[in-house]
């Protein structure tokens, strides 16, 4: 990025940007404001494409723009990462390991920021982060809430729900032990019949995943017990899944609440 001193008017441009629309603005915002100043179509592009070469707009995706204010103090690192997320891709909410730590259950940094959308699964790649979507049916797009981050809205898992979208998009060990770890470290915090309710809404595979881990750390399981009375037939926690559970009718990996 060139350290490029904006001219005046130039510097009135991005004000305006970022009073109107906020730091993500996509294309035709950019083109309204210079249109209303009098530049011409070609000239209106031919700004936008020198200001992003010159550092001051960042390119997120074709089409849509990070406004940079400071050359040599910010980038988006003082912008909440969700709301780069939730720009990329307008029905999503930002998930799994950015949730948790948005609610302080995870403590390590992680360039991969998942979102959860009823949209096609994408992925993009902006300044050193990694931004994976997820596709789901849309009777499992919930447990979301909105905040206001920075004049914007975001869209973040509420915690129990991150848990079940850890078990749902990753059937694998890793995720699996993880969920088992927070649970056990976060219970006090996490609202432990909701994270029961919600795994009903996936089925009974969910429900028997989320009723043995609450058995194993002595927590109350009976909405999850009692939403699978009826239910028949067997569920793996994992594909390599081999010790039963007869109570859960569930194999299952003694790794995971190891």
């Amino acid at each position: 990025m060139k350290n490029t001193i904006l001219s005046e008017k130039d510097a009135k441009l991005i004000e305006k940007a970022i009073l109107q629309y906020g730091r993500i603005l996509n294309v035709r915002n950019l083109m309204a404001i210079l249109l209303k100043e009098s530049y011409s179509n070609a000239s209106a592009h031919n700004r936008i494409y020198r200001l992003t070469n010159s550092g001051w707009l960042k390119r997120i995706k074709r089409g849509l723009y990070l406004v940079v204010d400071s050359l040599s103090a910010r980038s988006q690192n003082d912008l909440s990462l969700c709301i780069i997320a939730n720009s990329l891709v307008s029905e999503s909410y930002a998930s799994l390991s950015y949730a948790l730590n948005y609610y302080q259950m995870f403590d390590q940094y992680d360039k991969t920021i998942t979102s959860v959308t009823v949209k096609n699964s994408k992925k993009y790649n902006f300044d050193g982060h990694t931004y994976n979507f997820s596709k789901v049916k849309k009777d499992r797009y919930f447990g979301f809430v909105e905040k206001r981050e920075n004049g914007k809205i975001i869209r973040i898992a509420e915690a129990e729900k991150a848990l079940i979208d850890y078990l749902y998009l990753d059937a694998g060990f890793g995720s699996a032990s993880l969920v088992f770890e927070k649970i056990k470290d976060h219970h006090a915090e996490l609202d432990i019949n909701k994270l029961q309710e919600y795994a009903a809404r996936f089925g009974a595979t969910m429900l028997r995943k989320v009723g043995f881990m609450l058995d194993a750390l002595h927590l109350d399981s009976g909405k999850a017990f009692y939403a699978l009375k009826n239910k028949r037939g067997n569920s793996r926690f994992t594909a390599n899944s081999k010790l039963f559970n007869a109570k859960w009718r569930l194999y299952y990996d003694d790794r995971i609440i190891g």
